[in-house]
C-alpha cells in the first residue's frame, strides 16, 4: 500500500476513530448505521440501471482501476469503471473519518430501505450541507447535456413563493445544525420573475450563504448582477464548459463564451463570487481541465472554486460507449497534474469528507454542533491551490504535512472537553498542529496565523484576500479544486 498508507492502516487500528469501533452506531433517530466497507474486493449495495432496484455489486481492482460489477435477475450482468485509479482509491478511504448522525428532526422518521424511502429520513447519516432548491425547470437554454430542464422533463416544476420559504423554513428548523446555506438552482432560476424576491427573504430569515446555479445569461447584464448582489446572492455557481466557443456549440447549442466572460466581469464589479462549473465529457472538453484551471487561477480575484462535473449516463447505453466515455474523479485529479503540473494527484487529491476533523474540533472548542462534511470518501474529492503575488501556484498539501495534520486534529477533537476549554488548551492546540506547517515552502509571506485565517474567507469574497505584514507585502488567492 506505500509507507503513508501504512502509517494510517497503524493508526485506525490503534486508536478508535468514529465509524471503525465494534459499538453499533446510530443516527440521532436510533436508525443503526451500516459501516463503510473499506479495501477491495468488496460487496455492496447498489441499483440496477434498467429497473432501478435494490441489487447487490461488487467492487474490485482490475488493471490499476477500480470495477464494479452486478447482476440483476431480469435485465442481466453490468460492469463498468467506479473509479479510475486503485491507489487513488486506497488513499481516499484511509481519510474517512466516520459518518455523522443525521439530523434530529427529519421529515421522514419510519424509514427502512435506502434509497426508496429519502427525505431527509431517520436513516441519513449526514445533515444537510449545501441544500440545492429547485425554484423552476424552466431555463433559457435547451443543453443536449441536460436532462433538468422542461423541455426534457416533458412538464413544468415551479413551486409557488409560499412553497419556497416553507421549504426554506424547513431548512433553517434543522437540529442540531441548521441549514443556513442554500443554491438556488433549476432549471435556470433567474428567469423566474420573483427570483430576487425569494433571494431577499433568503437573507431575511438567516440564510448567511446564498449561491445561484446560472449560465449566466442573465447576469451578464450588469444591472442584472447588480441587483442580484443587492438582494443577497454571493456566489454564482456558473456553468463554464471551456474557453471555446465551439465547445459551447456542441454542449448548450449555442456559442456563449460572450456571456461567461461578462458575467465573471460582472462579478468582479459588483463583488461576487463565483465558482466554475464545467461539465466534462471524456474524449471532448477533458483537455480542456488545464486551460480552466490556469483560467481561474489568472481570476483567483473573483474565482474561489472550480466544480468539475463528470457527465453522467442516465438512459439506454451500450456497454461499450459508457465504457469509452466514463470519466472519474481520479481521472480528473491525473488531467490535472499532466495539464497544469500545479499538483501531484497522488499527493494533493483529498476526499472532501477528510474536512470533518476539523469541523469537529471546532465544536469541541466551542460546545455546540458545527457544520460538518462527513459525506462518503469517494463521494466528492478535491485539492487546494494557493496564489502568489507572483502568480505562482503552490498546493496546500506541499507545505502542510496533510495526512499528520488531519490525523493530529481529529485526535485533538476527541481529547478536548468543552467545559474546560481555555485560552491556555487554545494555545497548546494551534502548537500541536502547527508543527506540521512548513514556512520555508508556504507561498512567501504565508504565515501559519494567516493561513488559518484565510480558511474562514472561502464562503466570502470579501474575506478571501489576505495579506502578510498587517495589510502590507504580499496578496495570497486561494483556489478550491473539486
Amino acid at each position: 500500500m506505500g509507507l503513508i498508507n501504512e502509517m494510517i492502516e497503524s493508526f485506525r487500528t490503534s486508536t478508535t476513530l468514529p465509524g471503525n469501533t465494534d459499538e453499533q452506531q446510530t443516527t440521532y433517530s436510533g436508525t443503526p448505521i451500516t459501516p463503510v466497507k473499506f479495501g477491495l474486493p468488496k460487496e455492496i449495495d447498489s441499483i440496477c440501471p434498467e429497473c432501478y432496484e435494490i441489487i447487490k455489486a461488487t467492487l474490485y481492482s482490475e488493471d490499476g482501476k477500480v470495477w464494479i460489477k452486478k447482476n440483476c435477475l431480469e435485465h442481466g450482468d453490468f460492469k463498468d469503471i467506479f473509479y479510475g485509479n486503485v491507489e487513488l482509491y486506497y488513499k481516499c478511504e484511509d481519510f474517512w473519518f466516520g459518518d455523522g448522525k443525521g439530523v434530529q428532526n427529519p421529515p421522514i422518521t419510519k424509514a427502512t430501505v435506502c434509497p426508496e424511502q429519502c427525505g431527509l429520513c431517520n436513516m441519513h447519516t449526514s445533515h444537510s450541507g449545501l441544500p440545492i432548491m429547485d425554484l423552476t425547470n424552466r431555463c433559457n437554454l435547451t443543453c443536449p447535456v441536460c436532462f433538468a430542464n422542461a423541455n426534457a422533463a416533458g412538464y413544468l416544476y415551479e413551486p409557488s413563493y409560499d412553497e419556497v420559504v416553507k421549504m426554506l423554513e424547513n431548512l433553517m428548523n434543522q437540529k442540531p445544525v441548521r441549514a443556513d446555506r442554500v443554491q438556488f438552482s433549476g432549471g435556470e432560476p433567474t428567469v423566474r420573475p420573483d427570483f430576487l424576491d425569494i433571494v431577499r427573504k433568503a437573507k431575511e430569515m438567516g440564510f448567511f450563504y446564498v449561491q445561484v446555479n446560472t449560465n449566466g445569461i442573465k447576469m451578464a447584464d450588469l444591472e442584472f448582477a447588480q441587483a442580484a448582489r443587492d438582494a443577497g446572492v454571493q456566489n454564482l455557481y456558473l456553468q463554464f464548459d471551456g474557453l471555446s466557443d465551439e465547445i459551447y456549440k456542441k454542449t448548450r447549442s449555442r456559442h456563449l463564451l460572450e456571456y461567461k466572460l461578462k458575467t465573471i466581469e460582472n462579478a468582479r464589479k459588483v463583488k461576487l463570487d463565483v465558482i466554475l462549473v464545467p461539465t466534462l465529457v471524456k474524449g471532448f472538453n477533458d483537455n480542456q481541465v488545464g486551460e480552466i484551471v490556469r483560467f481561474a487561477v489568472k481570476n483567483h480575484d473573483v474565482i474561489s472554486g472550480i466544480a468539475f462535473q463528470p457527465v453522467s449516463f442516465v438512459g439506454r447505453y451500450s456497454q461499450s460507449h459508457i465504457l469509452e466515455k466514463r470519466y472519474t474523479l481520479a481521472d480528473l485529479a491525473f488531467d490535472i497534474e499532466k495539464q497544469t503540473g500545479y499538483i501531484n494527484a497522488l499527493r494533493d487529491w483529498f476526499p472532501i469528507g477528510c474536512t470533518s476533523s476539523l469541523s469537529k474540533l471546532g465544536s469541541a472548542m466551542s460546545g455546540n454542533p458545527l457544520f460538518t462534511l462527513s459525506l462518503h470518501p469517494h463521494c466528492s474529492q478535491g485539492t487546494y491551490i494557493y496564489i502568489g503575488q507572483d502568480g505562482s501556484v503552490k498546493p496546500v498539501s506541499e507545505f502542510i504535512d496533510m495526512p499528520n495534520f488531519l490525523r493530529e486534529v481529529e485526535v485533538l477533537s476527541r481529547e478536548l472537553k468543552p467545559s474546560r476549554f481555555t485560552m491556555l488548551s487554545k494555545i497548546k492546540v494551534l502548537s500541536r498542529v502547527k508543527k506540521y506547517y512548513d514556512e520555508d515552502k508556504a507561498p512567501d509571506g504565508l504565515s501559519f496565523e494567516e493561513f488559518l485565517k484565510s480558511m474562514d474567507g472561502y464562503q466570502d469574497v470579501s474575506k478571501r484576500r489576505i495579506y502578510s505584514n498587517n495589510g502590507h507585502g504580499n496578496e495570497f488567492g486561494h483556489i478550491f479544486i473539486a
